[in-house]
């Protein structure tokens, strides 16, 4: 037989307006003693409340979208986490689409998700196209973009300091004695990338180093495309002596090319990543990256977009762009005087 809040109330020696308190956390506080007795009695029964109805109370859904551009991406897979993480506490489901950074399948997802009836949606964009969260905003559906800035200042969003990371990561590698910095930017410029290539101009100005547009390529999501762009910068007249990566799987694919060009990382080249995926701290050399807080970033997502949801004052560390931090490992090292001797001579 299916249990029923009456009988969970009954068991437990309540109203069933209190189990409605426990199960909804709210709207008015339960004393813990009580709420206790009544958790055991669910768990002790299997009972699972009506979500139709629940929604239906609350005229609204409990459930949120997720759009993400990669799932391969372990980048994105670590910001989902931290955002189911939060909703599942917070009463929450979370219907996740991959869009694959395709503009056109996104708003497939969009229209998708409002025929779902969805309390809200996060949304990571694969390009600088902002249709979907337009679209959204036209249908009441709250949506909060992750580190992802739009021109548009009613756009909520979470996001990272991406131009000082940018900037850490190239003044690692000009204090160890490195001019000629190759980088390797995403095909498509949005919010972020250039956040994080202006951080690696702003360093080498700031060192006194000519930019060297020669030394910039752009390279596509995959580590074949990193691999191949690292081989294009390494057949190059005047070739870098190190290597910033968008991010760490272009960084990774680098790693492959110096490896069938025949250089040593780092004694005969420098590497260095950016987000800091699981896969940096397990290549070979370990891969030095720029760490970005993404179960936090998806944590604040998606604290932001249930305040925005129950009416409630914006969590205030999302105003803010979380910091990121430089993380060395293996792939960096000193610049190899006997490689520039050679390139003069």
């Amino acid at each position: 037989m299916t249990v029923t809040s009456e009988d969970i109330a009954r068991l437990a020696g309540v109203s069933r307006a209190t189990v409605s308190y426990v199960v909804n956390n709210g709207p008015r506080p339960v004393s813990e003693p009580t709420r206790q007795r009544v958790l055991e009695v669910i768990q002790q029964t299997g009972y699972q409340p009506n979500a139709v109805a629940r929604n239906l109370r609350l005229q609204r859904s409990s459930t949120l979208g997720l759009i993400v551009p990669d799932t391969h991406n372990s980048y994105f897979s670590e910001v989902a986490r931290g955002i189911e993480d939060v909703a599942f506490h917070r009463g929450y489901a979370v219907f996740l689409c991959h869009s694959g950074s395709d503009i056109n399948r996104e708003i497939q997802y969009v229209n998708l998700l409002k025929a779902q009836q969805v309390a809200g949606v996060i949304w990571i964009p694969g390009s600088s196209d902002f249709e979907p969260f337009y679209q959204l905003k036209s249908n009441n559906i709250q949506t909060v973009v992750i580190d992802r800035i739009s021109s548009d200042e009613d756009v909520p969003t979470v996001t990272a300091d991406n131009f000082n990371g940018g900037f850490l990561a190239t003044q690692h590698l000009i204090r160890l004695g490195h001019k000629r910095i190759g980088y390797i930017n995403r095909p498509v410029e949005m919010s972020h990338s250039r956040g994080r290539f202006e951080g690696y101009q702003s360093a080498l100005q700031t060192a006194g180093i000519k930019f060297d547009k020669n030394l910039v390529i752009k390279g596509g999501f995959k580590l074949e495309n990193g691999c191949n762009a690292a081989h294009q910068l390494l057949e190059r007249n005047a070739p870098p002596t190190a290597l910033f990566a968008y991010n760490d799987i272009m960084a990774l694919g680098a790693l492959r090319a110096c490896y069938e060009t025949g250089l040593k990382v780092p004694d005969d080249f420098s590497i260095i990543g950016f987000d800091d995926i699981a896969e940096s701290a397990f290549s070979c050399p370990a891969l030095t990256t720029i760490h970005l807080p993404k179960f936090e970033m998806g944590q604040q997502g998606a604290n932001l977009i249930i305040s925005l949801i129950e009416n409630q004052p914006p969590p205030a560390e999302t105003s803010t762009p979380l910091n990121v931090e430089l993380i060395v490992r293996e792939s960096t090292g000193p610049v190899n005087e006997d490689l520039l001797l050679q390139e003069k001579s």
